[in-house]
């Protein structure tokens, strides 16, 4: 097995293994909507990113079955550990040092995805991922915090 599918295979286990297991702040529906959000908008970006502008590789160029499960799996689970664990009703602080604790797990995550070769950068670095990924995991909570409202708009 080639070094980034086993990399795809662990992450994949380990990122359910936490969702399945962390404590439980939102209802069930709301991480289904939340978690299809992330994933659909990931692919997304992911598709225009690496596809179409190609500044960089997941895998192999072009859609590969192997790299697309692992990105659902990715996506999926990381919405889920994120905005359970997000400290809603804490001070700014504690928002922003979560915003950046947060980031450098999945700077690391990155870091781990390009050593293992499943991701090959062309015009793309890592630094842009750390400058984008703050304001990603932000977009997601404010994603969030909007259905919980239209929720509650529509009952």
């Amino acid at each position: 097995m080639e070094p980034q599918t086993i990399f795809v295979v662990m992450t994949s286990i380990i990122l359910i293994f936490i969702a399945y297991f962390i404590p439980k702040k939102m209802k069930t529906y709301e991480i289904y909507v939340t978690s299809l959000f992330a994933t659909l908008f990931g692919l997304l970006v992911d598709s225009i990113l690496a596809l179409k502008y190609k500044l960089y590789v997941l895998d192999k160029p072009g859609i590969q079955l192997p790299p697309l499960f692992g990105q659902v799996i990715f996506y999926f689970s990381a919405s889920i550990i994120v905005l359970n664990l997000y400290p809603y009703h804490r001070p700014i602080k504690w928002k922003i040092g979560y915003l950046l604790a947060a980031t450098i797990l999945t700077l690391v995550l990155e870091y781990a995805a390009f050593k293992f070769r499943f991701i090959s950068y062309n015009e793309w670095n890592i630094g842009y991922s750390a400058l984008s990924y703050p304001f990603l995991i932000y977009f997601l909570v404010l994603h969030y915090k909007f259905f919980k409202w239209l929720v509650k708009k529509s009952a």
